[in-house]
């Protein structure tokens, strides 16, 4: 019986640290060196309202809020994966040049508040559209 109380005690403490998620503002210049280029080269004209360091599963995020209205999430080792913004659009040296020219042909009107990159990269238009590319800039489908 103690041994199975043991076990449920460890199981219970290793899991429930493992999905705890942890975030704490921190100062900008602790932003990994490729994240601080980043922002200097794409967004020169906005300065860093906050940035928080988040812990959550074993891997470590930075989500920066820019005076712009801008978001944007920076991995670990300061390469960007989310840049937001829904006010005036995702600066276009953001956006891979096959993407753009994917939107302005088939949506002259719209413009890209939000990209994601991952195994691919997810679009969103200001028209509430979701497109989804491969990481070369190929149109795939639609995100439904």
């Amino acid at each position: 019986m103690k041994r199975t109380i043991f076990m449920l005690a460890m199981a219970v403490a290793f899991f429930g640290f493992q999905s705890c998620d942890d975030e704490k503002p921190i100062d900008p210049n602790k932003l990994p060196q490729a994240a601080e280029t980043f922002i200097d080269t794409h967004f020169a004209e906005a300065s860093i309202n906050s940035v928080m360091k988040e812990y959550d599963d074993f891997t470590v995020r930075y989500d920066v809020y820019l005076s712009d209205g801008t978001f944007i999430e920076f991995k670990k080792s300061g390469e960007w994966k989310e840049v937001e913004n829904r006010v005036t659009g995702v600066p276009a040296s953001v956006i891979p040049e096959a993407i753009q020219t994917y939107v302005a042909t088939n949506y002259s009107d719209a413009f890209v508040v939000d990209i994601e990159r991952d195994r691919q990269f997810d679009v969103e238009l200001n028209t509430g559209l979701d497109l989804d590319f491969d990481l070369n800039g190929k149109f795939l489908r639609f995100d439904y």
